[in-house]
């Protein structure tokens, strides 16, 4: 898939081809992977690095599970 098809399946009306929640649950996972990583390689303070990683592999499952209650109605 090109980023010319993912743009647009992102921007269209009907919610088949991408899930913009997958798709940011997944960027915010990755994110704060990338940083956890980072950060014990680069020897930085383990509580502040801990708690940057929290936010973002929170915000990841939180959306999803948002997204779970807003979709039973």
């Amino acid at each position: 898939m090109t980023i010319k098809v993912v743009i647009k399946s992102l921007l269209s009306e009907n919610g088949d081809d991408i899930s913009t929640v997958r798709l940011m649950s997944l960027v915010s996972l990755a994110t704060g992977v990338a940083l956890g990583i980072y950060g014990v390689i680069a020897g930085k303070d383990l509580g502040g690095l801990a708690q940057v990683c929290g936010v973002f592999v929170g915000a990841a499952f939180t959306g999803k599970v948002a997204q779970k209650f807003a979709e039973r109605e």
